[in-house]
């Protein structure tokens, strides 16, 4: 997967998953890969993380996808270890 470059197709699809992991009968790990992958696709990674898991704005599907695709894009090099650590799945991700 390329860094900052899925879709709004994809990131729909990702997106559904992560609203609705029993409907896709995810198990937790592979809901967190979900969430790393939807992140990573995203312009801004450590701002979409925070819209999907700490937003408490209601908002529908298509407003999340909206604001996440809306983001300046943000480069992983200029994510400070302290908020992504150096081996977690998302840098990988944006390699």
């Amino acid at each position: 997967m390329e860094y900052g470059r899925l879709s709004r197709v994809q990131l729909s699809k990702l997106l559904n998953a992560l609203l609705y992991p029993k409907k896709h009968e995810l198990t937790q790990l592979e809901l967190d890969h979900v969430l790393i992958d939807f992140c990573a696709g995203c312009p801004d990674p450590v701002e979409a993380r925070w819209l999907v898991v700490e937003c408490l704005n209601p908002m529908t599907d298509d407003e999340l996808l909206d604001r996440a695709l809306g983001m300046a894009w943000r480069s992983m090099d200029d994510v400070p270890t302290s908020i992504v650590p150096a081996e977690h799945r998302a840098r990988a991700a944006s390699n």
